[in-house]
């Protein structure tokens, strides 16, 4: 009888546990803004209404709101704070160069402060995209998460970017600052406004100096009694904005009435360039095209020249070195190998004349360091110089 008593007491101990435990699930469709809606309210944290509380998808809508005029912004805020930093920094250099010396030199170091930038967007659209890329990461994966994880990433993908109202430089940093200002009355918990604010700020830019930043997070934590693997929904975020870099980000007005300032129209061009960001369950494919006009043309960045081709291959070697980085803490359940390039460069004299460029981006050999020369994954690939002598060569422009 007492041996009884004993398993019926574990029986109900088990039972409270299997209940306490959010359950996980997968998403098979859609997006995880659409999951979050279908979710019961059971699922998350508890809160109390009588308390001013509200429910977990309705706090996502109030950020979602709230945030929307600083995304709206963005790329002008960031352009003003940048045209301001440039005017005091050559109002500094002409000072103390006309001390004296020539008004010809004063400009010549003028011309060397960092040019203007007008961020491709940042926006609403940016946004929603980073969410569909995280999306299609969790259905091809199969990782199951539950609601609150969902939650907490989906807030930080809306707070990631918005610290460039204040200027490009530590963006990452500036988020917390707007999430105190504009969201502390929806997010009363300390603990989670601060969970938030880690998530999205390790998507970019150095902790001290360490690039590492997503090893700053905890491997995993429970919150308001339930598990939160921070740095799996970082590292989800930061490879889905790597992701989301494409043709929906480039001003094209701007790009088609010569409006850019020049060292931003490289930007622009490489995201007008990607037309195709294909998530497979153990491949990303990245399609490229543009014309020959522009294949043979150079663009200025950072005081120098380059090629729309060398900046692709720069541009796909930053997202490989990515991939490698993110999936040190998207295993065991994302297992993304490679990334499948294909450019193809348009003649514009011959509508059915193509060049075709296609390379993989994976780990090969003894795991010695990470190559910044793409030569290292294909020796036969072609310069932008190269490729330029061959347009117009081949094709006579």
């Amino acid at each position: 009888m007492l041996c009884h008593h004993y398993l019926l007491m574990l029986s109900s101990l088990l039972f409270i546990t299997t209940r306490m435990e959010p359950p996980r699930a997968k998403l098979t469709e859609g997006t995880l803004e659409t999951w979050l809606e279908s979710q019961d309210e059971k699922n998350f944290p508890h809160f109390d209404p009588g308390k001013g509380e509200i429910s977990y998808c309705q706090r996502y809508k109030r950020i979602k709101e709230a945030l929307t005029p600083y995304h709206q912004i963005v790329e002008k805020a960031a352009l003003l704070k940048s045209a301001i930093a440039w005017q005091k920094d050559a109002r500094k250099i002409i000072r103390k160069q006309m001390k004296g010396q020539s008004k010809k030199l004063a400009l010549a170091k003028v011309d060397q402060i960092e040019p203007l930038i007008y961020l491709n967007h940042h926006g609403v659209d940016h946004v929603d995209r980073v969410i569909q890329k995280a999306s299609e990461l969790f259905i091809e994966s199969g990782c199951e998460f539950n609601g609150y994880e969902a939650y907490l990433l989906l807030c930080a993908i809306q707070f990631h970017d918005v610290g460039n109202v204040f200027g490009r430089n530590e963006h990452e940093q500036k988020c917390k600052d707007i999430m105190e200002e504009k969201c502390k009355d929806i997010i009363k918990d300390t603990v989670e406004r601060n969970s938030i604010v880690k998530i999205a700020v390790v998507h970019g830019g150095c902790w001290g100096a360490d690039p590492d930043t997503v090893s700053a997070l905890a491997v995993e934590r429970v919150l308001f009694n339930h598990p939160v693997r921070k740095r799996l929904l970082a590292a989800i975020l930061r490879f889905a904005d790597e992701l989301a870099d494409d043709s929906t980000r480039a001003d094209r007005v701007a790009l088609e009435k010569s409006l850019l300032p020049k060292g931003s129209e490289i930007y622009h061009r490489y995201s007008e360039s990607l037309h195709s960001v294909k998530i497979e369950k153990r491949n990303i494919q990245l399609g490229f095209e543009f014309t020959s006009t522009l294949a043979i043309k150079q663009f200025e960045k950072h005081g120098s020249n380059c090629y729309l081709l060398d900046e692709i291959y720069r541009r796909t070697l930053k997202m490989e070195r990515e991939r490698r980085y993110c999936m040190r803490f998207l295993r065991p359940f994302f297992d993304i190998d490679r990334i499948r390039v294909e450019i193809v460069i348009q003649s514009v004299s011959d509508p059915l004349a193509t060049d075709k460029i296609t390379y993989t981006l994976e780990e090969n050999g003894y795991p010695d360091y990470f190559s910044s020369k793409m030569k290292q994954f294909n020796k036969d690939l072609r310069t932008g110089e190269a490729e330029r002598r061959f347009i117009k060569k081949e094709w006579k422009l």
